[in-house]
């Protein structure tokens, strides 16, 4: 089982299934740099994050994410069996057999990454600088006004549900895509 789950992972991973949030980074972040900060920046851009209320956009952001990965790496695992010409009806029952099975487990181990408290902290920990670096202390606390203020306020509230209803449109418009593609790769490694 766990090889098919390292399977099903990389068949997500190359079909582009999974979001580049999850992606590993290219080369890591330099925690240093984060020492590195204005100490009234950091404190002002930590301040506007909490007028952004980021804190609670990213919880509902995880969340969407834990519904929405297993069932996109669902249909990209069985695009890609389907799409194995290698594979009798029979090897493809089985293999989609073996990755119902797996979803569960995949679902509780996304659930288990999201709910990690210390997660959140060092996302932010990590954004600091970030902000820090592109915005001048007077930016940010003029975000932070806006932030806010009531438009401020509803564009917080409504970001959750645009990137959700965003994320469905992506996978609408991309699935079909991946899977020609995914046929494609095939029939060129038939050749």
């Amino acid at each position: 089982m766990k090889k098919f789950l390292v399977a099903f992972a990389s068949v997500i991973a190359l079909s582009g299934a999974a979001p580049a949030v999850l992606a590993a980074p290219a080369a890591p972040a330099a925690p240093a740099a984060a020492g590195a900060v204005d100490p009234q920046i950091s404190a002002a851009v930590r301040a506007m994050f909490e007028a952004m209320k980021y804190r609670d956009i990213m919880k509902a952001t995880f969340a969407q994410m834990e519904v929405s990965l297993p069932q996109n790496m669902r249909a990209g695992a069985i695009a890609a069996v389907n799409a194995d010409p290698k594979l009798d009806v029979k090897a493809k029952q089985a293999k989609l057999a073996e990755m119902e099975k797996a979803v569960p487990q995949i679902g509780a181990a996304l659930h288990t990454l999201f709910s990690d408290p210390g997660l959140m902290e060092e996302m932010l920990d990590a954004l600091v600088p970030i902000y820090a670096r592109t915005y001048t202390f007077d930016e940010v606390r003029q975000m932070s006004a806006f932030y806010q203020s009531p438009v401020g306020q509803k564009m917080l509230a409504t970001t959750p549900q645009l990137m959700g209803e965003g994320m469905a449109i992506s996978n609408q418009i991309m699935a079909p895509r991946i899977n020609k593609l995914m046929q494609s790769l095939t029939k060129d490694a038939r050749k």
